[in-house]
């Protein structure tokens, strides 16, 4: 989904499998006043971790066998060529026999310092500005009183995955959710979610009971959350997406990006989009959402149909969380919104022509309210905070959703 600069990357590859989860062990703080607040990043929103050992390459600047390194992010691969290199790891095999994803053959893909924040505050272990993600918010945090890894933690997860099939993140997202109430005093925790991590917490809350939430959860904070999917993910699917990079090709990418659940698990919902409502106009065919599987078909990935069918019912009908929610999201930024081939843009090796609309430049508006409905669908107060020209990811780094956030949410 495109965003500025490393934000119109981050899309490019949803990486990686989760195959181990370490909560780090944290002391009880005394210091922090406010609820503690567990943060879930959203596309490519944190750092990925891999081995490899490969019997073949696709190039010969490939490597065949590694020791741990830093996959995700590592400006450095996504070079020409280094680019192949990097799409050959991150690409998933899909087994439609037991409907279960998988990493490519010799790939192993780790998370590191599950509950801390180290790995969502950074893309990039380097720490280059481009990267940053959550590192203003939880600056501003430490700065009226928390404390890294204790009071403010993160929960990583295999962005490529659909919350159904998530290597084991639910699970350990709730052993995190009570070993951080344990160790602040058994103070209710607040989620605070950006992007794909809206969706994926909503799972997650979906399946929690009413007594274990009320007991261990304060609220839901959900940022720029595409509740209802967002059109651009149409366009990725027909013809990849180089997020405006001119060094990226987006044929190279649009295998990987092709393979990812998380990807079908965001095509926009029929729920918000209408019957005749054209998302993609081509010279033989104008697709809407009810034309998901002739659209697969057409674009001869079969395997892209079954992970739509695997993913479109899991939170289709955006069933309430049952606790406070506090959403916050951008606006005026201009967002895809519909595509046309040509022509002079052959479908789908080429990109479309585009038609803008309102959003935050990556999500729809119409996605990124649709949890307004939950008004209506339970007790808790459902409110809604809009940022002029709050973009995507760079919304992260505002101080005024970092205030917004300390002072309303946190009440601090």
């Amino acid at each position: 989904m495109g965003i500025a600069q490393i934000g119109r990357i981050i899309l490019l590859s949803l990486l990686a499998a989760i195959i181990v989860f370490v909560i780090i062990e944290a002391k009880p703080s005394k210091a922090t006043k406010g609820s503690p607040v567990i943060l879930v990043p959203g596309d490519g929103g944190n750092q990925l971790w891999a081995t490899l050992n490969k019997s073949s390459t696709v190039h010969y600047l490939c490597t065949k066998k590694s020791d741990l390194y830093n996959l995700w992010l590592n400006l450095e691969e996504l070079f020409p060529y280094l680019i192949e290199c990097f799409v050959d790891n991150i690409i998933m095999q899909y087994d439609n026999k037991t409907r279960t994803i998988h990493d490519a053959p010799g790939v192993n893909v780790y998370l590191k310092d599950f509950g801390n924040t180290s790995t969502v505050e950074w893309l990039d272990p380097s720490q280059v500005t481009l990267a940053k993600y959550f590192v203003g918010l939880v600056n501003a945090l430490v700065k009226v009183g928390y404390e890294r890894g204790v009071s403010v933690r993160g929960a990583p997860f295999d962005f490529r995955r659909a919350p159904h099939d998530d290597g084991g993140w639910g699970v350990a997202l709730k052993h995190l959710i009570e070993d951080t109430y344990k160790i602040n005093g058994n103070r209710k925790v607040v989620l605070i979610s950006h992007s794909l991590g809206g969706p994926f917490t909503l799972y997650f809350l979906n399946k929690m009971t009413p007594d274990w939430k009320n007991k261990f959860l304060e609220s839901f904070v959900p940022i720029a959350a595409p509740f209802a999917g967002a059109t651009k993910i149409k366009r990725m699917f027909s013809s990849g997406d180089n997020f405006d990079e001119y060094v990226i090709n987006a044929i190279t990418v649009r295998p990987a990006q092709r393979t990812y659940p998380s990807s079908a698990f965001l095509l926009p919902s029929s729920k918000y989009w209408d019957d005749d409502e054209v998302l993609m106009y081509t010279p033989k065919f104008n697709y809407t959402v009810n034309d998901y599987k002739k659209f697969f078909m057409d674009l001869g990935c079969p395997s892209c149909w079954d992970l739509t069918v695997d993913t479109k019912d899991l939170i289709h009908d955006l069933r309430a969380p049952g606790l406070p929610v506090y959403g916050i999201h951008g606006r005026d930024v201009d967002t895809e919104e519909q595509y046309t081939f040509d022509a002079s843009h052959k479908f789908p090796d080429a990109q479309p022509v585009i038609k803008f609309g309102q959003g935050d430049g990556t999500v729809n508006m119409r996605s990124l309210k649709s949890y307004l409905k939950w008004r209506k669908e339970q007790k808790a107060p459902v409110t809604e905070y809009e940022i002029p020209g709050g973009e995507h990811l760079a919304i992260l780094q505002n101080a005024t959703l970092h205030q917004y956030i300390i002072h309303n949410i946190l009440k601090l």
